[in-house]
């Protein structure tokens, strides 16, 4: 039997859905001619009876379905359809029979034919039966879609290609057709799901079990499975079951409840929970499987209730499935529990979560010393043990008894800090954490640790205002009632050795005192000097002996310094303020205002304080603005409103503080700064190519007036002025425990540091400036010298002659050093007439006189020279030789011819003489020499003397004088080059008297 539908209806529709479809088609058109007529487009749909065919309708005139069995031709099944036709079912074609079917479209003029389209006719015919749902399985963890079961399942007339189901909330939108059982790929065009509000395109599989549509093209029975794949992107799977009129069952599952929270659970106490599932379907479900995901190891089967879910769970049957959380540590778990099931999700998950708490766990207690009291500070925590904090318990240990202080939970989360001024000897700290299980273990015992330094400010009511120390976390711990105390207290500064600290009190009269502080004891104040005027800025010198203060002198402000075990202070100068100590202890920088604008400059630290440098900058420093020189000397600081400044060239500045900066003060090694504001604020300012704010060491505001870095250290004790190449430096080093280990160095000398006790020691230094530095157990002491390694210049000042008879030569010796001299020493060297040098003889050593006599014998040359020794035991030179002679006997010569007379008288040289009144008469000496003297008489009736070296004419001698005088020296021409020969003097007179009493050599 065959059946067309015709109705407009359906034509409209049909119109509309198969445009969407794109098929090849074969048209009858005579080749060449163009076609008025559409090609009409074929789509095939399974019915109870058989296969229908319906297509979109075009202007034909009539229709007609071909069908193509096989290898066979085409053959007009249908007959010929009047216009209006839309459809046709074959109801002879046989079960499991594969045809193709195409329409052809005809008028009076053309044909047009369709593109073939094939199937086979199930071999079984599906039953329409009274099951409709539509059954929604969703992994959990998604608001929306969520898990839902509808029947009254509705299906629409197909438009624009598709059809859809409709049950509940929820409406599926498939394509209208589907040409019989299998599984199809479904694109987000083809597939689009609602459910409430919400809707989405996705991909999908479709898997049809059984489906079938009546001649009216309307959904007769559907029985399928969909499954959803990235619905708004998301990755949930969704799995729907989809029952149209159909007698097949479904399969669904349920588990109660799909989400489970253990909430809190004690750390090793296991809890359980049971989840009931449930076969929600029609037909029964395979389990094949129950576990856990195990992300932890929390979670696990609870063992004593093991699972009854079997292979197969029928329809309205449950099963349980019980897990026990049992949390090994504390904090957060998760895991899930999976149901593997042939449901078309395949699985059903539960998610798993729990919090794992305990009692708290042990809390460590921190323990930082000052001098004389300690602070216990513990972290403040919001929760432990996985549950808030209640608060918590100090344990207080000494003598085997214990006490315990409670303190609630801090709304904040600062540290909490105990602070007690007096350390018991030998007390120990715990603390124990409560949460809201219970009170958790002791932490570890602390004994409180010796101090090695400690912030010193002075704090409080103006009246009344004492000692406290500050830590770097803030802290600020008052000394221990002290019934020696003498309040308010005012200005403070520290010992170089940092076991006393200097103070000024009082608000009428100000004193000065001095007052031993170091760990575990505080000694007796020492009262220095009294002062109706206030006394500031007070300085300890490096060298431990005096301590510089400003104090006004009508309403000036003057530097002073004062012995540090007392007396009367001494005014270096005034206009001057804010003294410093430098590293050489002798000098100090302040701002001096007898600069305009004011500078920062170094000046003696002696009576009218003699200005020796002004220091680069461009800021003024006005008088009651802190300075502070670095141990070291190489870093000014000084405030500057509420920053702080370091002087040079290119001045680093600080972050503006809190307000205007007070105070300050190195920590003795000149790693950091501190500052202290108006405000009472105390800041650690660290120091690189810029000044910043490292921490804030004092945060709470109270009436601070100063502040001083409180360390044990190494003191230089007092050094000269100028030292010489071999220094010595004392140090003290008893603030240290014994054994204590030092390193010296000179910086400036490239002589690396070495290990060292006290005095040290360094040699061989050349002039200059150095800077000596001690350090050990993390202390550093400095000292600027001046080394003057030169030694005094001397010089030979008598005798001044180069020849002389006499027997005994005195020697007059001077020198020059800025250090002052100590001593000389003298030595000569002497040559005979005809002879070299002999070695240095050196008769005078270290004498402190300056004139003294030599004995020279007859014949010989004598050079001196002269050296000097400083103060500082510096050996100068040997200074330029003076040269002089003793003359030869004149016996010494030679009678080269006849004619001499030998003669001898008291008035003589060695009481001989040689004479003669004959001409050319010769006396001859071999000598080697330069320089050449004649001794000889001279008289009115003298004559005259010719000398000839070798044979070589030098002078004539004329001893003609209107006196007569014996022993009379009378020098020869300087040769250029030392003469070794004989030296010849002949008579160059006739009748006169020519008497030679002696010559004198020289080499020089």
């Amino acid at each position: 039997m065959r059946r067309a539908l015709k109705p407009a209806l359906f034509r409209a529709a049909l119109a509309t859905a198969l445009a969407a479809i794109t098929i090849p088609f074969i048209a009858h058109a005579a080749s060449g001619e163009e076609s008025a007529l559409s090609t009409p487009t074929a789509q095939l749909f399974p019915t109870r009876t058989g296969l229908g065919v319906t297509w979109n309708p075009v202007d034909a005139s009539n229709y007609r379905v071909e069908r193509k069995e096989g290898n066979a031709d085409w053959g007009n099944v249908s007959g010929p359809l009047s216009a209006e036709s839309v459809s046709w079912v074959d109801d002879l074609i046989a079960p499991g029979t594969t045809a193709s079917y195409r329409v052809v479209a005809t008028t009076d003029a053309e044909t047009a034919t369709s593109a073939p389209v094939t199937t086979t006719r199930n071999t079984t015919t599906p039953a329409v039966g009274d099951i409709d749902r539509l059954a929604l399985d969703v992994d959990p963890g998604t608001t929306w879609p969520h898990d839902e079961s509808a029947g009254a399942v509705t299906a629409s007339a197909p438009a624009d290609g598709s059809r859809t189901l409709s049950a509940g909330t929820m409406k599926v939108r498939l394509p209208a057709f589907i040409t019989g059982p299998g599984n199809y790929s479904l694109t987000p065009s083809e597939l689009e799901f609602t459910q409430g509000d919400h809707s989405c395109t996705a991909s999908g599989t479709l898997s049809v079990s059984a489906v079938a549509y009546t001649a009216t093209l309307e959904l007769d029975t559907l029985a399928a499975g969909l499954r959803l794949y990235d619905c708004d992107g998301s990755a949930v799977v969704r799995a729907i079951d989809l029952r149209y009129h159909s007698t097949f069952g479904y399969q669904a599952l349920s588990v109660t409840p799909e989400q489970y929270d253990y909430g809190n659970v004690k750390y090793g106490v296991g809890a359980d929970a049971s989840f009931i599932v449930k076969n929600t379907g029609t037909d029964p479900v395979r389990i094949s499987g129950v576990d856990l995901t195990h992300i932890g190891i929390a979670f696990r089967m609870n063992p004593d209730a093991p699972h009854d879910c079997s292979q197969t769970l029928p329809p309205a049957a449950t099963c349980t499935v019980s897990v026990r959380y049992l949390p090994q540590s504390t904090g957060p778990d998760s895991d899930t529990l999976t149901i593997w099931d042939s449901t078309a999700l395949e699985r059903h998950t539960v998610a798993l979560t729990g919090y794992g708490v305990d009692v708290p766990e042990a809390q460590e207690v921190t323990v930082r010393p000052t001098y004389n009291g300690h602070t216990v500070s513990w972290q403040s925590r919001p929760t432990a043990g996985g549950t808030a904090v209640r608060g918590y318990n100090l344990h207080r240990y000494l003598n085997g008894a214990e006490t315990v202080e409670w303190f609630p939970v801090k709304t904040s989360t600062v540290d909490f800090a105990v602070t007690e001024p007096s350390t018991k000897p030998g007390i120990e700290y715990g603390v124990s954490v409560v949460n809201e299980v219970g009170e958790g273990p002791v932490g570890a015992h602390k004994l409180v640790p010796r101090a090695t330094e400690q912030v010193v400010v002075t704090q409080g009511e103006p009246d009344s205002r004492d000692f406290a120390a500050a830590d770097e976390f803030g802290n600020v711990v008052p000394f221990p009632a002290d019934p020696n105390s003498v309040k308010p207290k005012e200005a403070v500064t520290t010992s170089p050795d940092g076991r006393s600290l200097a103070y000024v009190s009082g608000t009428t009269e100000r004193a000065l005192w001095t007052q031993t502080v170091v760990p575990g004891e505080v000694g007796v104040p020492v009262k220095l000097w009294s002062s109706t005027a206030p006394i500031t800025h007070l300085s300890w010198s490096p060298d431990g002996t005096r301590i510089a203060f400003q104090a006004p002198e009508n309403a000036t402000p003057c530097v002073y310094v004062i012995a540090a075990t007392g007396g009367t202070p001494l005014k270096v100068a005034c206009q001057v303020s804010s003294p410093s100590w430098m590293p050489d202890a002798r000098t100090l920088v302040v701002s001096d205002h007898r600069l305009t604008p004011s500078r920062l400059a170094t000046i003696e630290a002696t009576a009218g304080g003699s200005r020796t440098a002004t220091l680069a900058g461009e800021t003024e420093v006005a008088d009651g603005r802190p300075v502070r020189a670095s141990a070291n000397g190489q870093a000014i600081a000084f405030g500057d409103g509420s920053t702080v400044r370091l002087a040079g060239t290119t001045e680093r500045v600080s972050p503006s503080l809190d307000s205007e900066v007070r105070a300050i003060t190195w920590d003795p090694s000149g790693t950091w700064i501190l500052a202290l504001t108006a405000s009472g604020r105390l800041y650690q300012i660290g120091i690189s190519d810029r000044l910043y704010v490292y921490n804030e060491l004092a945060r709470a505001t109270n009436h601070r007036a100063d502040v001083a870095w409180q360390r044990p250290g190494v003191t230089i004790k007092p050094t000269p002025v100028v030292m010489g190449p071999n220094i010595s430096i004392p140090f003290d080093s008893s603030a240290f425990p014994a054994g204590t280990r030092f390193s010296c160095e000179v910086k400036g000398s490239f002589v690396p540091a070495k290990a060292c006790t006290s005095p040290f020691t360094g040699t061989e230094l050349r002039s200059g400036k150095y800077q000596v530095i001690v350090s050990g157990s993390g202390a550093v002491a400095y000292r600027d010298i001046t080394v003057d390694a030169e030694g005094p210049v001397a010089r030979m000042v008598a005798p001044a002659y180069q020849s002389s008879v006499a027997a005994t030569a005195t020697l007059t010796v001077s020198a020059t050093d800025a250090n002052g001299l100590a001593s000389y020493d003298v030595q000569y060297r002497r040559a005979t007439s005809a002879g070299a040098y002999g070695a240095y003889v050196q008769p005078w050593t270290k004498t402190t006189a300056t004139s003294m006599n030599l004995a020279v014998a007859a014949g010989y040359e004598y050079c001196v020279s002269v050296r000097a020794t400083d103060r500082l035991g510096n050996v100068g030179q040997w200074s330029a030789e003076r040269c002089f002679s003793r003359p030869l006997d004149d016996r010494s010569m030679s009678l080269a011819t006849t004619g001499w007379t030998r003669a001898t008288g008291s008035t003589f040289y060695y009481g001989t003489t040689t004479q003669t009144t004959a001409y050319g008469k010769a006396l001859t000496r071999a000598v080697q020499g330069k320089r050449f003297f004649l001794v000889a008489t001279r008289c009115p009736t003298c004559g005259s003397v010719a000398v000839y070296a070798g044979n070589r004419y030098l002078t004539t001698v004329n001893l003609a004088y209107p006196t007569t005088h014996k022993q009379v020296l009378l020098g020869l021409p300087v040769q250029s080059t030392l003469f070794n020969g004989t030296l010849k003097l002949v008579s160059a007179s006739t009748g006169k008297l020519v008497q030679i009493d002696g010559l004198a050599v020289g080499r020089s």
